[in-house]
């Protein structure tokens, strides 16, 4: 099936306060903002995105993300705390989306062009599902950053692909992760990444760790009278202050994905 270019499309939100590693994170503030807020101000600056649905969870924990939708007036859906898959799904089925984008509230700077490249790419060919954070190596596809900074992570594909993602996959890293499924199936599912031509990876803009709270909040504060942050400012100011990455450098950009890995490997053992 082929996409008009022009038509543009939904985003999910994936959100919870939750979080083992930095609890309340999506809600910690910068400038009197909470990183949500930021999120969601980044992805609606991008032309191809119509509007934006928070899914969170029905912990009650979560009713503070739901307050702020409810003030901020955005679309917002609640379900299963663990099974991501699920609560993606049934967000998808609720608000009636044909295609389906990924994005996580722990990434305050994502870059609004990225996303309007990575649909692009998606509606204009005929792939079940297009991303900017696997490669293909010996084989098989695996997660990697394709040299775009951390915290730039755009997945995109079908409501058709997710229904048949979500009765189909039954490990933890699948359920939680939402798209390990499809790429570990490509003899199922068309698939392609989308690079980046600069090599900018060890710039690390996702939040999981109060460290990376700390290297937002700078990069924030330094960029000044500009409404929304592009890849671009955050190269130049990190050009003029490059000890900014040892703030954050040392945390596994993969360590969640890993544990995932991990109590599935145990469960097959047992």
């Amino acid at each position: 099936m082929m996409y008009n270019m022009t038509e543009k499309v939904p985003i999910i939100i994936q959100a919870r306060v939750n979080s083992t590693r930095l609890r309340n994170k999506v809600l910690l503030e910068i400038n009197g903002k909470p990183l949500i807020e930021y999120v969601i101000n980044q992805i609606s600056a991008a032309m191809l995105v119509d509007y934006c649905i928070v899914a969170t969870s029905t912990n009650s924990k979560d009713d503070k993300i739901v307050d702020f939708c409810e003030r901020k007036k955005i679309r917002c859906f609640r379900g299963s705390e663990e099974d991501v898959l699920d609560r993606y799904y049934k967000c998808a089925k609720h608000f009636n989306c044909k295609t389906i984008i990924r994005i996580s509230a722990d990434s305050p700077l994502i870059d609004p062009n990225v996303i309007d490249k990575i649909i692009t790419k998606f509606q204009n060919n005929k792939f079940d599902y297009v991303s900017n954070n696997i490669s293909y190596n010996d084989g098989q596809w695996e997660e990697s950053f394709c040299d775009y900074p951390q915290g730039m992570v755009v997945e995109i594909t079908s409501f058709q692909i997710l229904e048949t993602t979500w009765k189909n996959a039954i490990k933890k890293l699948e359920r939680e992760h939402v798209f390990p499924y499809v790429q570990s199936h490509s003899e199922m599912f068309n698939i392609t990444n989308v690079k980046n031509n600069v090599k900018l990876s060890q710039i690390r803009c996702t939040v999981d760790k109060k460290e990376d709270f700390e290297f937002i909040k700078k990069i924030i504060e330094k960029i000044k009278n500009k409404k929304i942050i592009k890849i671009e400012d955050i190269c130049e100011i990190v050009k003029n202050e490059p000890d900014l990455l040892k703030i954050n450098s040392k945390i596994d950009p993969f360590e969640g994905y890993k544990k995932s890995q991990m109590l599935d490997d145990l469960k097959d053992i047992q």
